[in-house]
């Protein structure tokens, strides 16, 4: 079949792509289809990816869907009038689109967006780039296709495709796309997808290491506004330094906006959505908990996960850090006296507190589960000290705990015996 698309004939393909995909094209052509890899799976292995799933694989095939279903007699129609098909394979599950009529060019500018409108025909070792945006992609760069209707228009969904775009191959969106974007959210504000469609988009963009420049898309743009007003700027960067903890991210996300209407109005599962809540009740820690209290930090660790826990501070501090180290009126003359700690000295060292306090009831609580593991029992310590019961017992059994957790593999009667035995010595442990 003659291709009138520009090619760029010889030009290496990017390595990484999937074999048996390959493979399927291969067969496909030997039928007389034009096959053209597109989409994640061109993508993860041209520009890389930080995303944690395996992507899709499409092949965009210029035939007939009757053709291509006797090619792959196994094949799946799963689009309406046989307009996407699907067919297994060692990669995974890989969507055909069948053109029946129609060029390639054609078929991939009708993806709309730069990243999409691009594939390789692995048959001819060439790549179909009808928008010439190949040379503006391997700089990481998400311009829009020269000389096509503004795609946002045509569909609003591309405003969440574009930011997983960008927060998935590390993007830069050209100022360009971002004002088509902002230009044609008036005319499809009603159309933009929200509820569960928004937050699976949302929380693919959140699972990414990197999501600020994502974020600040959806923001510049306003589709994220228009479902999720209020939401504060400064959270997009602050991201980044919290580990990649769903309910984490979505509790700082989220902050600024009216949380239980967000919560509903993305359709946010029950389980995630309380854990969001609960966060969010939590943050700053410093307030919540007063005086870095034992009888408060057990409630807030029974509340919520270690994971958890680690990422409140971890927000909490990112946040301090943006503030000044010292505020103005701590400052004073040489040889004066300051005036005393600022708010955000003094939230600094609540923080450090509480912090402190974790780590030592963790401790506590390692050492006596380490103590439910032991080889020797309490009865055990009393024998081989020939005692009777008292605070020594308590004593030893916590020192051969440390001992067990810095070498699991002397858990044994027979070296907890040696070790307590050296340890009374050392100690010069005296017993009744």
């Amino acid at each position: 079949m003659a291709n009138p698309v520009p090619e760029i004939p010889s030009a290496p393909l990017p390595r990484g792509l999937a074999r048996p995909v390959v493979e399927l094209c291969e067969r496909l052509e030997r039928a007389g289809v034009a096959a053209y890899l597109q989409g994640e799976g061109l993508l993860d292995a041209w520009l890389g990816t930080t995303r944690a799933q395996p992507p899709t694989h499409s092949i965009v095939c210029l035939g007939p869907p009757a053709r291509l279903l006797a090619t792959l007699p196994t094949a799946v129609v799963t689009g309406e009038r046989a307009t996407r098909l699907t067919q297994a394979s060692d990669a995974g599950p890989v969507d055909l689109i069948p053109i029946a009529d129609g060029t390639i060019e054609a078929a991939l500018e009708r993806f709309g967006l730069a990243a999409l409108a691009i594939a390789v025909r692995p048959a001819e070792n060439a790549w179909a780039d009808p928008g010439a945006v190949r040379d503006a992609l391997a700089k990481h760069e998400l311009p829009l296709l020269p000389g096509r209707p503004n795609p946002f228009v045509a569909a609003p969904r591309r405003f969440w495709i574009a930011a997983l775009l960008i927060a998935e191959y590390g993007l830069e969106p050209t100022r360009a796309l971002v004002d088509a974007a902002h230009a044609a959210l008036p005319e499809v504000a009603e159309r933009l997808p929200g509820g569960a469609p928004a937050r699976r988009i949302l929380d693919r963009i959140l699972a990414c290491p990197a999501p600020a420049r994502a974020l600040a898309f959806l923001r510049e743009c306003g589709a994220s506004p228009a479902i999720l007003p209020g939401l504060d700027p400064a959270m997009e960067e602050r991201l980044e330094t919290l580990a990649a903890l769903p309910s984490l991210r979505w509790a700082a996300y989220l902050r600024g906006t009216a949380t239980a209407r967000a919560l509903a109005r993305l359709r946010m599962p029950q389980g995630l959505a309380r854990r969001i809540g609960r966060l969010q009740e939590s943050h700053p820690l410093d307030r919540t908990i007063e005086g870095a209290r034992d009888a408060q930090i057990r409630r807030a660790m029974t509340r919520l996960s270690p994971d958890e826990l680690d990422g409140l501070i971890a927000w909490r501090r990112s946040e301090l850090a943006s503030e000044p180290a010292a505020e103005s009126r701590d400052r004073g003359e040489p040889g004066e006296a300051g005036p005393g700690p600022g708010p955000g000295a003094v939230a600094r060292d609540r923080l450090a507190k509480i912090e402190s306090a974790i780590d030592r009831i963790r401790h506590q609580a390692a050492t006596v589960d380490s103590m439910r593991t032991l080889a020797l029992g309490g009865g055990d310590v009393m024998r081989i000290l020939a005692a009777g019961p008292g605070p020594h017992v308590g004593r030893a059994l916590a020192h051969l705990a440390r001992v067990i957790a810095e070498d699991p593999a002397r858990n044994t009667p027979a070296a907890l015996e040696a070790e307590l035995r050296a340890w009374q010595a050392a100690a010069g442990e005296r017993v009744d």
